[in-house]
């Protein structure tokens, strides 16, 4: 894949300036707010249409987004118009896993920034990949196509799913669905950049849950500066190095690993940008993250990022329902606002929590602190 004309390569700085993005996600915000800081135009794509998205967008296009992705007819509808021959390239984040033929369909409308449909193809069917793993001799968890006989100590997961919404404790019988047996440890991924034969680290990062009655998976956030064992950091990126050469892995990605010790075992790879790209963003260094992975994806690593302190961020689930005050003077460590006089339901995700300290326990108490003085603010207004 190539993103930029060879010939005008070496004037690749110059033309981000005036290049449009589109930036799809679930949840676009951290990618949009990196892409307008790198001088791009950008249209934001994503489920929520956060007040700050919308902010710092020229246009926000808020989607259908069921079972861990975007309504394809609905894309089809309202995206595919904006992008023919109008000069947008395309970025994508979480929402096109169970559907990577809505990328190939994109792919023949502008340009796409990451990995190509096929890539994510392989790297989210279970079979091929826990395939590619066992001929790769890397450690990874026993997996079934059928619900094993006896369910204790096993995991039901739709294939493609993200977000951990789609794990449960109970054998779900469903074509979609596979089924890993439950491991030891704690879950933690590597965000690397890729160029296609190269891995280079980004960030080890611890990522955290936020169990609900019917979602005990549910994912609650993630803190960067993981406290991993050298050999357990090094043997994840010897992984990505591995699955990279494998796939042709561009750009940024993700993997996410159980960490038990010193042992580790694969768990899946994400080959689009990640929410943990928001941890690398806490200097406003997010431009030079979002140049890279566009470099990356062009074949040309760099590797040179500034470094970053211990960021964690918190999903921030409704305690109860709430009405969102009108006028609400939101702290500066929140993300992804809900529109002002909206409605959010019990459980449901209001916003994100950030926080930045020299160490990731520090952030993650800190983040935690502020939980709690959100909700009395919150609660308390109503």
């Amino acid at each position: 894949m190539s993103i930029w004309i060879s010939s005008l390569r070496s004037n690749w700085h110059a033309r981000i300036s005036v290049k449009r993005l589109i930036v799809a996600a679930a949840c676009s915000r951290p990618f949009v707010r990196a892409a307008v800081a790198a001088g791009f135009e950008v249209v934001a794509v994503d489920a929520f249409c956060d007040a700050d998205t919308c902010r710092d967008a020229t246009q926000a296009i808020q989607l259908s987004f069921v079972q861990g992705g975007f309504d394809a007819a609905e894309f089809r509808r309202r995206i595919f118009p904006l992008m023919t021959g109008s000069g947008f390239v395309l970025a994508y984040g979480s929402g096109f896993e169970t559907q990577p033929e809505l990328l190939e369909e994109i792919a023949g409308c502008c340009q796409l920034i990451g990995n190509d449909a096929e890539t994510v193809g392989r790297a989210k069917n279970p079979a091929y990949f826990f395939s590619l793993l066992r001929s790769l001799d890397i450690p990874h968890p026993e997996l079934a196509r059928s619900p094993p006989s006896q369910a204790d100590g096993w995991l039901a997961k739709r294939t493609g799913g993200s977000g951990g919404t789609h794990v449960q404790d109970d054998m779900v019988v469903a074509r979609d669905y596979y089924y890993q047996r439950r491991l030891p440890g704690q879950s933690y991924s590597l965000l690397f950049l890729a160029d296609g034969l190269q891995a280079s680290a980004v960030g080890y990062n611890q990522q955290l849950l936020a169990p609900a009655k019917t979602m005990p998976y549910r994912y609650g956030g993630a803190v960067s500066h993981a406290a991993l064992p050298r050999s357990v950091q090094d043997g994840m990126l010897d992984v990505a190095q591995r699955i990279t050469q494998a796939l042709g892995l561009r750009g940024l990605n993700s993997l996410d690993c159980m960490v038990d010790g010193t042992r580790f075992w694969v768990l899946e790879i994400n080959p689009r940008l990640s929410a943990t790209f928001a941890l690398y963003d806490a200097s406003n260094s997010g431009a030079q993250l979002l140049r890279a992975h566009l470099s990356a994806c062009d074949g040309e690593m760099t590797v040179d990022l500034p470094a970053e302190p211990a960021q964690a961020h918190l999903i921030y689930y409704a305690p109860r329902d709430l009405l969102i005050p009108a006028g609400m003077a939101w702290p500066q460590w929140v993300a992804d606002v809900p529109p002002e006089a909206s409605r959010v339901q019990f459980d449901a995700p209001v916003c994100t929590i950030m926080a930045t300290a020299a160490s990731a326990d520090a952030a993650l108490e800190l983040a935690r602190s502020r939980v709690a003085e959100l909700t009395q603010r919150l609660c308390g207004a109503e």
